[in-house]
């Protein structure tokens, strides 16, 4: 089977590592998408433990299509009713990049049609639509060719099912867990993320260095609604990634200055059942910390959804406290405020090009070596 996994963009390549170490074959990096080829388990094991993916379809047909009328033809060569029942529900997922098209609602209309009078010519009778349907279809279309793919997990896979509030500007679990990954933690060394809102960043973490999938917390899936799902098969998998820890848990500090964001994190942290998480209120310019060596990554404000007074004096304060007080540690931090991070007066070791939502951002390691004036 082929498999397209979605991603950020900046974070193909460490995707295209959790790939392989699912079991994924002739992967091929895309531009936000990774490709590969596996058995129907790896499509499961793709869902419920890749930490880096957003979305997992399998291509089922493609086409050219050069108006709404061939786009209609081609859904309704489907046969719909071998890929779910009709009393399941289903949506339309269009991304259209055509000067062909102009109106993607009315395409995802066309699509909606061709299922629909499918079923009804068939059986006197339609499955219903609805944006939290079961079945998840994704209708790509670029230029004059058109990709239709089943959309394994449904809803985004950012969604771990974990946290019950955010702050106002929560980091994405899946840009988190990349964040992770692309900082080149050990899942030894302390782990502090000293700006913590509400914990994102430490609580996937935690679920790296507990070997917990990115979907544990999550009962439902679009592939369980299809009419090839394998129940066997889906709890072999999931017996198979069972938690199971190897070795000692690495310190993870979380702290915040807002106490109610740390409130946040606290609660998401309790209902995910992860224990062991430092949870401190505190400013991060008194700060210090307790070992000789660890590193720190954070996502400060960035002046735009959480505003700054001086932004510049801010991030200067960030490299004085850094380079005074963390000989030894590594820093990254991600930032939208390419002027701001600039000023953090030390020399940047990496500069990793990354998207926080809509916002282009650097994400940036610092290393504090003793007596270091970088």
């Amino acid at each position: 089977m082929q498999y397209l996994i979605k991603t950020l963009f900046g974070l193909e390549s460490v995707l295209a590592q959790e790939i392989a170490m699912l079991g994924g074959e002739q992967i091929e990096i895309q531009n936000r998408a990774v490709a590969t080829v596996g058995d129907k388990a790896l499509g499961y094991r793709l869902v419920y433990q890749c930490r880096t993916a957003l979305a997992v379809l399998t291509p089922i047909k493609t086409g050219v299509v050069q108006n709404e009328q061939q786009l209609y033809a081609i859904m309704h060569s489907i046969s719909w009713d071998e890929v779910f029942m009709i009393d399941q529900t289903f949506f339309i997922d269009i991304v259209c990049y055509s000067d062909l098209f102009r109106n993607s609602h009315f395409l995802a209309q066309k699509c909606k049609d061709a299922i629909v009078d499918q079923f009804r010519d068939k059986y006197g009778r339609r499955p219903s639509i609805s944006k939290d349907g079961a079945i998840k279809i994704n209708v790509f279309i670029k230029a004059d060719q058109v990709i239709i793919s089943l959309d394994l997990a449904g809803a985004p896979l950012f969604k771990r099912g974990y946290r019950l509030e955010t702050g106002p500007a929560p980091i994405n679990e899946v840009l988190a867990a990349g964040l992770i990954q692309l900082s080149g933690w050990d899942r030894k060394m302390p782990l502090v993320d000293p700006m913590c809102g509400s914990g994102t960043i430490i609580m996937e973490a935690a679920l790296l260095s507990r070997n917990i999938p990115s979907q544990y917390w999550r009962s439902d899936f679009s592939f369980m609604h299809l009419n090839n799902f394998d129940p066997g098969l889906w709890q072999n998998v999931k017996e198979d990634a069972r938690p199971r820890l190897s070795g000692a848990v690495p310190q993870l500090i979380g702290r915040d200055i807002n106490r109610h964001f740390l409130n946040l994190a606290k609660t998401n942290a309790a209902k995910a059942g992860i224990e062991g998480i430092q949870w401190e209120k505190g400013d991060f310019f008194n700060y210090l910390p307790q070992s000789k060596m660890g590193m720190l990554l954070f996502n400060p404000p960035y002046d735009t959804r959480l505003s700054l007074n001086d932004a510049i004096q801010f991030y200067s304060r960030i490299g004085d406290h850094l380079k005074t007080n963390f000989s030894g540690w590594v820093a990254w931090i991600i930032s939208s405020h390419l002027q701001a991070i600039k000023r953090v007066g030390l020399k940047p070791t990496k500069k990793i090009p990354l998207y926080n939502g809509p916002l282009d951002c650097r994400f940036v390691q610092f290393e504090m070596y003793s007596g270091s004036k970088k």
